[in-house]
């Protein structure tokens, strides 16, 4: 049998619904969005808790040594891979006197740079200027890009950051960060966002301290998470043993292409008892499965886009990533049954089948 009467004859296959292609790819669909829609879902939902950990400042470590913080230090670890900011903060001793309420003063830090990143303020309004607890910006109604009306002068606001009762040091709920000047004086704590956690980053927070001084009241390190309530570490979802999702779904391909051929013995047995050969059956029944077996695959693969809305682009891509893997393999495995179930349908047996059909 040639094969374009081979690819002529699956394609009326297909056209006529005498193989159920229709079906096939909805059973397929269901079973592999079932597995890898349910792999997605974890690994997602992995990835959006470990974001609540992180701005929730849990993975915030904070080294406190009053009076014994390099700043410049503590502001270049951010050059490490492990640390996503990173700086130093002291508190001052008379706060910011606003002239809308007089008598009293707004607790007020001076920072190094990159400790706005550390609260999460990523961009600054105007490049200079104080950052703004959100609490603060709201009792005074500024905004980033305004100005606050104080006993030192007019105060440009560059940002404004939140910060939640969610378990983290209250100390800045209500306060200005003002940048520091760099002349060398040290700080009382360096903070840095270390994520993933990585011990040597750690390291290299308590190499921030500055050498003792030898006086009584030189004042002791410590070193604790900004939020303890999430934990001390992220733990995620326990994968799955490697390799057994690969051979869950490639199963699920074998076994209902096989079963797509054996619904079909029947006629697949008067066929090769009139002449046709394995060989060219099996070469028909790859094609037919791979084209309703490529459209069940390619559903579940958006059900696998579905699962990872809302993520950032460079979290979701690799999750995506893994499921056409995993329905890819799902759609070989239904070829290859497919090919596998020709060869199990005897010539002999069409007898058997005609009558149980």
């Amino acid at each position: 049998m040639r094969t374009a009467e081979v690819v002529r004859e699956a394609w009326r296959d297909l056209a006529t619904g005498a193989g159920a292609a229709v079906t096939c790819a909805l059973v397929l669909a269901v079973l592999l969005a079932g597995v890898v829609g349910l792999r997605t879902a974890s690994t997602a939902e992995d990835v959006r808790a470990a974001a609540r950990f992180v701005t929730s400042g849990a993975a915030t470590q904070v080294f406190t040594a009053d009076g014994r913080i390099d700043g410049t230090a503590c502001a270049a670890l951010a050059d490490d891979g492990s640390v996503l900011a990173s700086g130093a903060v002291r508190r001052v001793e008379d706060g910011l006197v606003v002239a809308a309420l007089p008598g009293t003063s707004v607790p007020t830090y001076e920072v190094s740079g990159g400790f706005a990143a550390v609260v999460g303020v990523e961009g600054v309004v105007g490049g200079s200027g104080v950052v703004a607890s959100a609490e603060v910006a709201d009792t005074l109604g500024v905004e980033p890009g305004q100005r606050i009306e104080a006993a030192q002068g007019t105060v440009p606001v560059a940002g404004v950051y939140a910060w939640p009762d969610d378990g983290r040091d209250p100390d800045l709920a209500y306060a200005v960060l003002a940048p520091a000047i760099d002349d060398g004086t040290p700080f009382d704590a360096c903070w840095a966002t270390i994520w993933p956690e990585d011990d040597t980053a750690l390291a290299g927070l308590r190499r921030t301290l500055l050498p003792s001084t030898g006086a009584e009241d030189d004042a002791r390190s410590t070193l604790g998470q900004l939020n303890p309530r999430s934990g001390t570490t992220f733990t995620p979802t326990a994968p799955p043993p490697s390799g057994a999702t690969e051979a869950v779904v490639l199963g699920i391909g074998l076994v209902v292409g096989i079963g797509a051929v054996i619904r079909r013995r029947l006629s697949t047995a008067s066929d090769r008892h009139v002449g046709v050969t394995i060989g060219a059956q099996a070469l028909g029944i790859g094609i037919q499965h791979g084209a309703w077996a490529s459209v069940g695959a390619a559903l579940a693969v958006a059900a696998s886009v579905v699962l990872v809305r809302g993520l950032p682009d460079a979290d979701a891509w690799p999750i995506v990533v893994h499921a056409v893997v995993l329905c890819t393999l799902g759609f070989l495995g239904a070829v290859a049954g497919g090919v596998v179930g020709v060869t199990l349908v005897r010539e002999r047996a069409l007898h058997r089948y005609f009558r149980t059909r």
